[in-house]
């Protein structure tokens, strides 16, 4: 046998995993030939795999001795230092590869994989910058230098390459995602989302990018978009990290808390070590009040990241709260923000009660305030305060600030509160007085956003525009304003000046400083930052600005603080939306420093254009409350007493609605919003009678004005009789209005008339089916005796909820376009092989120029839950938006039992044919659900919080179409009931129909 095949048959035993064969193998072939440089490289590479690398660098060296550019060598060799730690040595082999073969991608890799190992990542960055150039088409080094990039905060740089990589590879799913990623990071959140829906329309099981995905949309307060996105995520990869509690997070910015700590309860229990979740939840208990659970579980917190200034601490007992503090010392430490140790500094002096001494230590910033305070306080003897970074005596015991509540069982009720605990230096205060000089004005000292590298700041922070707009709008007195902030960016500094507020960001330095200053304030207007905590620990009248979702400590639905007795909270009422805060604040500062040249009546219409915004955006009760206040303390006027009953109609308090929708009229006959308020509110409580009578008024509101047609014919209302009689009936509103109403048609031939009916030209054909000459709207014969509008039928007929005609259907597709229809869906069935299947047609939007629409229509990504069930889907809706387009094609692709109908329904005439081939429709309020309704066919009906009047109150179901089943929104604009019913019905009946699983 030829060495070389002796050489090859020892290597395949070594590939095979027969090491010791091999190991004899070569070493006997190395006695013939010494200098055999492949078995010496194959011998040195066994060597490493079995752990000995001493032996395994020798005969790597003999190897490179006889061919130095033995490349395989010379990187196996680099390994072989590497695993002896020999990190430096191991580098230069690596290199010295690279030098044989500047092209071995191997090399690259493992050289960077040492250098990220060792922590030397500036030194790897310009590596693979360097390779990058050499291997300009490598894959793996493109993604590792972007990962490199955005590791050292080179962002802009890392999009420009992965970009490039994405023009040679568009259909690189993993670096749309990766893209994405950076995006987020460059506070480009809803690029991101484009980039993440890309690589989701690419791979729709791509279940990272649907998380990420999800924290985009967190990131753009889109709560409800990204609670989808994180449930898909999940579907796809219930383990996928962090998912689980952002998904929580989602829920809690819904406002949804009962369904976080549920969410957070099932993260614990699947991993009861999941600190996260469980810090998370504890911060939530406290927010919701639930001390005595929240302050517990907040202590999952020094498992995820040490937040003390003083580590070393924790090398310390921590005291329990049970232990004896007699004859003990006890440090406090601080933790997180400045905030926090100005609130729970409070803690060190019931501490001081039961020890020897405590030790408080504080940051530097606050070691001055916090001395000359600490002087002043009964149990001073006891406290020593200590600059954190300074030399801290021998003590027993440790306990971090925020620590403090719970290892001393503080409840609400038993929150310390001392009033004013924090004392500005006397001489500081005096340096203040002689800078600002007299006082002719109220002082306001004002703060807009804290760090804007703080984790929640996006949303505790008040764009100063915002505010100095409010002021500007709002204001009715004369105030003298000063920025309390120390970082001033230099666009908010302008404005500063622009509004004439004293600037003293170069005059604080410490917060002895903005204490003093602080104490010539009137008033203090902050957002939730250090300066609120330290203006209310000094005494200070302190508004506090506060976000949709605050930190925990400030509670929920309360105007107070149990922390410090001179606050007062402003709330957002909507995620990112200032405008309801800042105008009641601004309201608040009117009735505080409001001169007596202002009136009481300017300062009531201020506050009534402040109730009647907060009822437009869906504050109700804010708004009820406020034009009650007005009512008491000015009287009532028509305008107020009619807004006051709509907020009270949307509170469904619909007896107090009605009387104040009375006294709106008795004050004012002429005033057409109450009457028509008035009779919307009796039509959707079933009181017909007065409620269509009423409803006649609609005629001099201007959105209807314009839809009466004017004759010379006189108005039919039911007083005359119409036996013989020729009546012209035409249709006003919406097509959905037509369809359901076109059932009196028949009453009125029944009554002796000989009726005629106008109707849009989108109704025309299919209205073609009723016992009457059918006009295109304007263009019927003028030859009648009477004529009355669509809407006034019901009150001309005297219509009560028991005599609603219920001859149904009372519309019907022609039969050659029925039978067309039947073909199409009876193909699609058995296309699937399953014609069994129940066959349910959807609407999830009407039109988007409907003045209602926000409200009655759902988004794709909600709706399409009901796609996961065992049925055939027809779009019936038109006009479909681009993106729920792609959706539904990207859902048609893997496999979802989907039919877009679009580009059939060509008018409503194939709807009702279409309609009449289905099992079941469901829709939201639109004329595809008076259609469904008319034809009597199943219908289940998804109806807003605020549902049209014909709907009626809190029924399920409809005495104008039997076929239909209704499922409300129990809160304004959340789906999320209704669907869960919704979901559950529909699950019941594929159960039920034909014993099909589900």
């Amino acid at each position: 046998m030829t060495t070389a095949s002796n050489f090859k048959t020892i290597f395949q035993d070594h590939q095979a995993g027969k090491l010791a064969e091999a190991l004899t193998g070569y070493l006997r072939l190395l006695e013939q030939e010494p200098q055999h440089v492949d078995a010496l490289v194959s011998l040195a590479t066994l060597y490493l795999q079995l752990g000995k690398p001493a032996e395994s660098a020798h005969y790597f060296e003999t190897a490179l001795a006889i061919q130095p550019r033995k490349l395989l060598a010379r990187h196996n060799y680099a390994l072989c230092l590497k695993q002896q730690k020999k990190y430096d040595q191991a580098l230069a082999q690596f290199d010295l590869a690279i030098a044989v073969d500047p092209q071995y991608e191997l090399a690259y890799k493992n050289k960077f994989a040492l250098l990220e190992q060792l922590g030397r990542q500036a030194e790897r960055l310009a590596g693979l910058q360097e390779a990058r150039q050499l291997l300009p088409h490598s894959l793996d080094l493109t993604l590792l230098l972007v990962a490199s990039l955005r590791e050292a905060k080179h962002d802009t740089q890392a999009l420009q390459h992965i970009e490039h990589l994405l023009s040679l590879k568009p259909k690189l799913v993993m670096a749309h995602n990766t893209r994405g990623n950076i995006l987020l990071d460059l506070g480009r959140a809803d690029d991101a989302v484009q980039a993440y829906l890309q690589a989701i329309q690419l791979q729709a099981d791509y279940a990272k990018a649907h998380g990420n995905l999800a924290i985009a949309y967190l990131s753009l307060a889109k709560y409800e978009q990204a609670l989808a996105s994180f449930d898909r995520a999940l579907q796809l990869d219930p383990e996928l990290p962090g998912m689980r509690n952002n998904r929580a997070n989602a829920l809690q910015n819904l406002h949804r808390f009962d369904e976080a700590v549920q969410a957070y309860d099932e993260i614990l229990k699947r991993d009861p070590r999941d600190n996260i979740a469980a810090a998370n939840k504890g911060m939530l208990c406290l927010l919701l009040g639930r001390f005595k659970e929240g302050w517990p579980l907040y202590e999952a917190r020094w498992q995820n990241v040490a937040m003390s200034v003083h580590n070393e601490l924790f090398a310390y007992p921590l005291w329990n709260g049970r232990d004896s503090l007699q004859n003990k010392i006890i440090i406090v430490h601080p933790e997180q923000g400045y905030g926090d140790t100005i609130q729970f500094s409070r803690y060190a002096r019931l501490l001081a009660s039961q020890a020897e001494q405590v030790y408080l230590v504080v940051n530097p910033p606050l070691h001055q305030l916090m001395l000359d305070s600490v002087k002043q306080w009964p149990e001073c003897r006891n406290i020593d305060v200590i600059s954190a970074g300074a030399k801290i005596p021998a003590f027993h015991y440790q306990l971090p600030l925020l620590s403090a509540p719970r290892v001393l069982k503080t409840e609400l009720d038993t929150i310390p509160n001392f009033g004013t605990y924090l004392f500005a230096d006397a001489d500081y205060v005096a340096r203040w007085q002689a800078s600002l000089g007299e006082k002719r004005k109220s002082r306001i000292g004002i703060v807009w956003a804290g760090s804007d590298k703080h984790s929640n700041d996006k949303n505790r922070s008040v764009p100063l525009n915002d505010l100095l707009n409010i002021f500007q709008q709002e204001l009715r007195c004369e105030l003298e304003f000063h920025a309390l902030q120390k970082d001033i960016k230099d666009s908010d500094a302008a404005r500063l000046n622009d509004f004439h507020i004293q600037n003293h960001a170069q005059e604080l330095d410490s917060f002895s400083d903005t204490a003093a200053l602080i104490m010539q304030m009137d008033l203090v207007i902050s957002v939730d930052t250090s300066v609120a905590h330290l203006a209310a620990a000094l005494g200070v009248a302190t508004w506090i600005l506060l976000p949709h979702v605050p930190d925990f400590r400030w509670l929920l639905g309360r105007e107070d603080s149990p922390w410090y007795d001179s606050v007062r909270l402003f709330r957002q009422t909507q995620a990112r939306d200032w405008t309801s805060a800042l105008q009641q604040l601004a309201q608040a500062c009117n009735q505080t420093f409001a001169p007596s040249s202002i009136s009481s009546t300017e300062l009531a219409v201020s506050q009534l254009n402040l109730a009647n915004d907060l009822l437009q955006q869906g504050h109700w009760q804010q708004a009820e409350s406020i034009y009650r206040q007005e009512f008491v303390i000015h009287g009532g006027n028509a305008k107020l007493h009619n807004n006051w009953g709509v907020a009270l109609q949307k509170l469904r308090r619909f007896d107090e609605a009605l009387a104040a929708f009375d006294l709106a009229m008795q004050l004012d006959a002429t005033y057409v919003s109450p009457h028509l308020n008035k009779a919307m509110c009796l039509l959707s409580l079933g009181q017909f009678e007065e409620g269509w009578r009423l409803y006649e008024w609609r005629w001099k509101n201007a959105q209807w004005h314009t839809s009466r047609r004017v004759f010379s014919q006189p108005l039919w209302l039911g007083e005359e009789t119409i036996a013989g009689k020729k009546i012209l009936i035409y249709a006003e509103q919406g097509l959905g209005d037509t369809l359901q109403f076109c059932r009196f048609i028949e009453q009125l031939q029944s009554l002796g008339a000989d009726v005629m009916l106008e109707v849009p030209a989108a109704l025309l054909a299919l209205l073609a089916c009723l016992p009457v000459d059918v006009y295109l709207s304007g263009t019927a014969p003028q030859d009648f005796d009477y004529q009355c509008p669509l809407l006034s039928l019901p009150l001309a007929l005297k219509l009560r909820v028991d005599t609603i005609p219920q001859h149904i259907p009372y519309l019907q597709a022609p039969e050659s376009i029925q039978q067309a229809w039947q073909d199409k869906i009876a193909a699609n069935a058995s296309k699937q092989g399953t014609p069994l299947r129940k066959k349910i047609g959807v609407v999830w939007a009407g039109s988007a120029l409907h003045s209602n629409d926000a409200q009655r229509s759902l988004s794709l990504t909600i709706f399409s839950k009901l796609f996961g069930l065992d049925a055939d889907f027809y779009i019936l809706q038109k006009d479909l938006k681009r993106n729920d387009r792609i959706s539904l094609e990207m859902m048609q692709r893997f496999g979802k039992r989907i039919f877009i109908l679009e580009s059939a329904l060509l008018d409503f005439t194939d709807t009702a044919a279409a309609i009449n081939c289905l099992d079941l429709v469901i829709a939201v309020d639109t004329s595809v659900a008076h259609l469904t309704g008319a034809l009597g066919k199943p219908l289940y009906l998804l109806l807003p919080y605020e549902a049209d009047f014909r709907w009626l109150q809190s029924r399920q179901d409809s005495p104008w179409y039997p076929s239909a089943r209704l499922f409300r929104q129990q809160q304004v604009g959340d789906w999320t009931e209704a669907m869960a019913q919704l979901q559950q019905q529909l699950a019941l009946d594929l159960i039920v129909d034909n014993g099909i699983r589900i």
